[in-house]
């Protein structure tokens, strides 16, 4: 299973990266939204990885989400607040000490944000 967290808002966002956003049903920052491992999913969100951060989430975590949102299911979105202590940084991707991207595994800052 795969999550996605919208980390940077809709400002100066190109059309398409906003389009495929809309499709995977991120409106709103600091929104996690949980997904099926497919090949197409994994293709939008490398797509909008300049706005966003995901990666495989573990079943801890979903089960964290759960007790503390209710329904953590694949498709739905969770409204979370912000990670205690913040993001690394929203303008860099993960490799770069940053917060944007392909985390591989994303429960640290979803816990935080738990």
């Amino acid at each position: 299973m795969i999550a996605a967290v919208k980390i940077r808002g809709n400002v100066d966002v190109p059309q398409p990266v906003k389009d495929t956003m809309t499709n995977l049903g991120l409106k709103n920052r600091n929104e996690i939204r949980l997904y099926e491992d497919t090949e197409s999913v994994k293709g939008m969100l490398n797509k909008a990885k300049d706005f966003i951060a995901y990666g495989e989430v573990s079943e801890e975590t979903v089960e964290m989400l759960e007790d503390r949102y209710g329904s953590a299911e694949v498709g739905n979105t969770i409204n979370a607040k912000p990670p205690r202590k913040g993001f690394k940084n929203t303008k860099r991707n993960v490799k770069q000490g940053g917060s944007l991207g392909n985390h591989g595994e994303i429960d640290d800052l979803i816990q935080r944000m738990v």
